[in-house]
């Protein structure tokens, strides 16, 4: 064990060569422990950022291409029919918590008068369905009320996040079926209705009004008038949940409208998307599954970013590190060519002496790499505020033109994309520097130390002391 005491001598006697190997180390170690460090914060935040936005798929119409489409002057094809028997294996994939079909429909009054919507002035928007309607603003057939139908109230949005609540009976359940129906509080109270009450509503195509029966009644907390246009139908107070068979007579062509599935855990959107789309018999080209993807990634793209730069940086700090740490042990052991041959010539072992070496760079690597687990940590996170500040102000910059096309798409029963959670880009990450971390930082300079000094050395191994001491001379 000569060797390793050699090796601690000639450190100390060479302070200044190994002040320099101890400040190379330490930036080295520095900063892979910052791309280490940020790279668990970016996985940290992006499921922060999934668990945020929840855990929910929606399959609907996809939209933004049919709008593309027609933008492009190109008249798209007939929407396909989406019934409940094309999805009805997804809602058992083991993903899935809950499941949510959505029905939008509209039906004329009969016995029971719709809450009447405020008139608006041109300013305010209401003289465009003047224009569009006749001078009196009338439009010909115009529903009285939205039909939302739904296999489970509690699962209708606006109902979860509290802008819906049953004040009096009870919501709709997977085992409701037939005409009964959900009313809101002010439509109730203006016609006297309350639950176990029946009312008509008339169908818009055939004109057959259809008996239903009061099962709940709810509170909405939109207020009357907050709709941009002003026709009775769009009126918050006139929205009525009824089952799904009961709101099929009142669609078009009988075709579901949405279905939302809610995840066992917002990680397994992916694995569950890639399933659904096996196993469901919907069009690709028509139907999309939706899992507010354009908020996850306006989240996560900026930190995403950084993770991406602190990925280049750990590999050029390895690599550029290697070279130069390999540099200084080559002109570390061409100038002690003399030394190597006095102790080769005293018949040292030539494995022992690339020990030394070995060792000398080690014990400075490690003191680096102590010194670096401590400050690591506050020079990770001003670096990571500084690089992810640029790219939340870039994200913004991007931002400032936006495509406006999908925000046409709400759905009367309340999961259109104002009842979405709203994606802001994540600003701020914080940087922790854990054990992990610490291990794979120190594997991997101990990796450099070694390759970048055994290289140099290998020289050694060809000399003999007589060539060694007579190049000396």
């Amino acid at each position: 064990m000569d060797f390793i005491r050699r090796a601690c001598i000639s450190i100390w006697a060479k302070k200044g060569k190994s002040l320099l190997m101890l400040i190379l180390l330490f930036v080295l170690c520095s900063l892979v422990f910052a791309g280490f460090a940020i790279q668990s914060a970016t996985e940290k935040s992006t499921d922060i950022a999934r668990k945020k936005l929840g855990g929910d798929v929606t399959l609907n119409l996809n939209m933004d291409k049919l709008m593309k489409e027609m933008e492009a002057g190109k008249q798209p094809d007939e929407v396909p029919i989406l019934k409940i028997e094309d999805i009805e294996k997804v809602k058992n994939l083991k993903q899935v918590a809950s499941h949510q079909y959505v029905v939008d429909a509209s039906a004329a009054k009969v016995d029971k008068g719709p809450i009447k919507s405020p008139k608006k002035d041109d300013s305010e928007g209401g003289g465009q369905i003047a224009m569009a309607s006749g001078s009196d603003g009338k439009t010909p057939d115009m529903p009285d009320f939205m039909i939302s139908g739904t296999n489970s109230t509690d699962g209708v949005a606006k109902f979860k996040n509290g802008k819906e609540k049953i004040v009096s009976g009870k919501g709709i359940t997977d085992k409701d079926k037939g005409n009964i129906a959900v009313i809101e509080k002010r439509f109730a109270d203006q016609n006297k209705l309350k639950v176990g009450d029946k009312f008509k509503l008339k169908e818009m195509k055939t004109g057959k009004p259809i008996e239903f029966t009061v099962q709940g009644i709810y509170t909405s907390s939109e207020a009357t008038g907050s709709q941009q246009f002003p026709v009775d139908f769009m009126e918050p107070a006139n929205k009525i949940y009824v089952p799904i068979d009961a709101a099929m007579p009142f669609t078009h062509d009988g075709s579901l409208t949405s279905a939302t599935y809610t995840m066992t855990d917002p990680q397994l959107i992916n694995t569950f998307k890639k399933e659904a789309i096996k196993i469901s018999n919907v069009d690709k080209d028509f139907y999309k599954w939706d899992a507010n993807d354009e908020a996850y990634k306006k989240m996560i793209t900026p930190i995403q970013n950084v993770a991406s730069f602190a990925n280049v940086i750990v590999v050029i700090t390895a690599l550029a590190g290697g070279l130069i740490l390999a540099l200084l042990v080559l002109l570390s052991i061409r100038e002690r060519r003399f030394e190597m041959g006095v102790l080769l010539s005293l018949g040292e072992n030539k494995t022992k002496l690339i020990g030394q070496f070995l060792v000398e760079v080690i014990i400075i690597g490690m003191i680096a790499f102590s010194v670096a687990c401590f400050t690591s940590q506050p020079i990770g996170q001003a670096v990571t505020n500084q690089m992810l500040a640029k790219e939340v102000e870039q994200a913004k910059d991007d931002e400032a033109d936006p495509s406006q096309s999908g925000a046409m798409v709400t759905s009367f029963a309340g999961s259109g994309e104002e009842d979405k959670p709203k994606g802001e880009a994540i600003d701020s990450v914080n940087v922790d520097i854990s054990r992990q971390d610490m291990v794979e930082v120190g594997g991997i300079g101990l990796l450099v130390v070694i390759v970048a000094t055994l290289l140099p050395c290998l020289f050694i191994i060809r000399l003999q002391p007589k060539m060694i001491l007579s190049k000396n001379d």
